[in-house]
């Protein structure tokens, strides 16, 4: 009898004790309420996509998948034909400009030129020896139609000089002729000579008077047609510069506009080159994409991932646990590497402004949300390679087994009459 008393003790006692850790299991040990998410180590921004810069054709090819490349090395050289139809017209426009400049210039030359010695101001003669060095060759058409007025003036000119010579030879006559019918009168009237002869030589000496006084009169209109024709050589040749001015003017800028187009058009067919902007390998390569295919603008070319130690974890959180996401909130970070478990701390800053589909065969009919996670200084510490798998955790809160038991009965009951 003693000796059953001594075994059902030690039982007893252990049942107590067991009852005691099921009860604090139970009733009072705290466990974590995580959401659980997959995660990869990576760098901010670790893969970039190279996209084409216009619609363009492959020359050639430098790069392919896995390759390591280097920061402004050479991937892919293209062609855009766009571009090079517009050098080519940027160029034969360049030329015509520089042509018609040329042209217009020698033109003004030819117009200030001692071709026209009588209508050139000071301002002219100016012009012509700092920009002619006096060249006066022929001014094309322009020029040429200007000169005709000039040379109208001048045969005007040279009109009027033999005139004026000969009339000026008819005056003399005409006032020696004067002076001879004057003294006859002056004879007869002393010599009481007839009065008719007296009254014809007084309509003789009238009549030369007139003649001088017409000739005159000719002298001024003939002086003023000559003026007439020089106005008219200035007003021509006047309009005709200040024309050549503005066409001048407006040349040169457009030869500067231009000619900068064409520079910028011969950099960019000169740089028709996609090239590394990071040390790092070539991810993907675009199916499709070879020498001689077309590429359009804004399609992705190259992924390429960035070379380097891991500074961000890049996560996925199914869309369900939503709620337990949070920019600044804590996050727990565990390596999946065999023989190392250890767990580090992170912060969310960054999370996808939506759900996104999961890749096809990964989680069919599931949605996700991408979130970055910035690690602790004892986790970057590691330097870990770029695309390690990790487990990321938000931890929600702390509840005993027993409030979670109590958490998963629905909070209202159904019942169905039949």
């Amino acid at each position: 009898m003693t000796k059953s008393r001594s075994f059902s003790l030690p039982i007893a006692l252990l049942v107590i004790v067991a009852v005691s850790v099921c009860t604090y299991l139970i009733f009072f040990k705290k466990i974590e309420v995580v959401a659980p998410g997959q995660g990869l180590t990576g760098i901010n921004e670790s893969n970039v996509s190279l996209k084409s810069p216009s619609n363009s054709y492959v020359v050639d090819m430098f790069a392919s998948v896995g390759d390591l490349v280097q920061k402004g090395q050479p991937l892919l050289e293209f062609r855009n034909l766009q571009d090079e139809y517009q050098l080519q017209e940027v160029s034969e426009r360049l030329e015509l400009d520089r042509a018609l400049l040329a042209e217009y210039r020698q033109e003004k030359c030819f117009l200030t030129s001692d071709v026209f010695n009588q209508g050139n101001s000071a301002t002219d003669k100016a012009f012509h020896a700092s920009q002619c060095g006096g060249d006066a060759s022929m001014g094309g058409s322009g020029g040429q139609y200007i000169l005709n007025f000039y040379q109208d003036y001048l045969q005007e000119q040279s009109y009027i000089l033999q005139l004026e010579q000969e009339k000026k030879r008819h005056k003399e006559e005409l006032l020696n002729k004067k002076e001879v019918l004057s003294k006859k009168r002056r004879i007869l009237i002393r010599g009481g000579g007839e009065t008719l002869r007296l009254y014809d030589m007084d309509t003789e000496l009238s009549d030369l008077n007139s003649e001088i006084i017409s000739f005159e009169i000719s002298k001024l209109d003939t002086q003023k047609n000559l003026n007439d024709k020089f106005m008219t050589f200035q007003l021509r040749r006047s309009e005709r510069v200040l024309t050549l001015d503005e066409k001048l003017t407006e040349l040169s800028a457009d030869i500067v506009q231009r000619k900068y187009q064409k520079e910028l058009l011969e950099e960019k067919k000169k740089n028709a080159m996609i090239r590394s902007p990071l040390d790092g390998s070539v991810l993907e390569l675009t199916e499709g994409v070879a020498i001689g295919t077309f590429i359009q603008e804004g399609n992705p070319i190259y992924t390429l991932k960035k070379r380097g130690a891991s500074q961000e974890v890049v996560a996925k959180f199914e869309s369900r646990y939503r709620y337990f996401l949070e920019i600044g909130r804590e996050v727990k970070i565990m390596t999946n590497s065999t023989g190392f478990s250890k767990a580090f701390t992170g912060v969310i800053k960054d999370i996808s402004s939506d759900s996104l589909p999961y890749e096809p065969g990964e989680e069919n009919g599931k949605r996700y949300y991408r979130v970055a996670i910035e690690p602790n200084d004892e986790f970057l510490k590691l330097q870990l390679n770029l695309g390690i798998d990790v487990n990321v955790m938000v931890v929600e809160n702390e509840i005993t087994a027993f409030d979670y038991m109590l958490s998963v009965i629905p909070d209202v009951f159904n019942f169905k009459v039949w």
